[in-house]
C-alpha cells in the first residue's frame, strides 16, 4: 500500500508542478496581445504573427492545464446526489466515474495520437497568416495533455480505492487549497 501512496503523491506533485508551469503561459499570452495592440493602435504597424501565436499559446495553455484542474477536482461535476452519501460511498462512486471517464479518454488518446502523428508526418504549418508557423508541435501537445489527464484521473481513482480499503491518502496541500477556496467563496480571504 505504501508504493500506491507514494505514486499518488508523486503524480499529484507532477500535476501541481505542471499546472504552475503552464500558468506562466498566461503571462506570455497577455504579453503577445499587449504587444499587438500597441503595435496596431499606437504605431499603426500590426504584426503578422501575434494573433496566431496567441491562439496557439492559448491552446497549449488550455489543454495542459487539464491535469492540474483534475487534481483539484475543478472540472464540471454534479454532486447533488453524491454529497448525501457517506465518504466511503462517495469514494466508490467517484472511483467508478473516474474509471468510466478513463475509458472514454483512452479512445480520445488514440484519435489524438493519430491526429498528431499525421501532423508530424507532413511537418504541418499553418497558413492562416503570412507568418505560416509550424503547428505540429502544438498538435503533439494534445495527446500529451490527454495522457496527463488520464494519469491524474487514475491517481484519483487509486486515492478513492485507498479510501475504500481503509487507507486514505493524506494530502498536505489538498486541505490547504480547499480551505483557501472556501474562504474565497465566503469572502473572508
Amino acid at each position: 500500500m505504501q508504493w500506491l501512496h507514494a505514486w499518488i503523491r508523486w503524480q499529484d506533485r507532477l500535476s501541481e508542478w505542471l499546472g504552475r508551469l503552464v500558468a506562466w503561459l498566461g503571462f506570455a499570452l497577455v504579453g503577445m496581445l499587449v504587444f499587438e495592440v500597441v503595435a496596431r493602435q499606437l504605431l499603426s504597424s500590426p504584426t503578422s504573427w501575434a494573433h496566431e501565436a496567441s491562439t496557439l499559446t492559448y491552446g497549449v495553455y488550455a489543454i495542459l492545464a487539464g491535469a492540474y484542474t483534475e487534481k483539484w477536482h475543478g472540472h464540471v461535476r454534479i454532486d447533488i446526489f453524491s454529497q448525501r452519501l457517506s465518504p466511503r460511498h462517495q469514494a466508490l462512486l467517484s472511483m467508478v466515474i473516474n474509471l468510466l471517464v478513463l475509458l472514454l479518454l483512452a479512445l480520445l488518446l488514440r484519435s489524438a495520437f493519430e491526429f498528431a502523428m499525421q501532423s508530424v508526418a507532413i511537418q504541418e504549418r499553418s497558413f492562416r497568416s503570412t507568418w505560416a508557423p509550424i503547428i505540429w508541435p502544438f498538435k503533439v501537445m494534445i495527446p500529451v495533455a490527454v495522457l496527463l489527464i488520464m494519469l491524474q484521473m487514475l491517481t484519483n481513482a487509486a486515492r478513492h480505492l485507498c479510501t475504500l480499503l481503509g487507507h486514505p491518502v493524506a494530502s498536505d496541500d489538498a486541505g490547504r487549497h480547499a480551505t483557501e477556496t472556501r474562504e474565497d467563496a465566503d469572502g473572508k480571504h
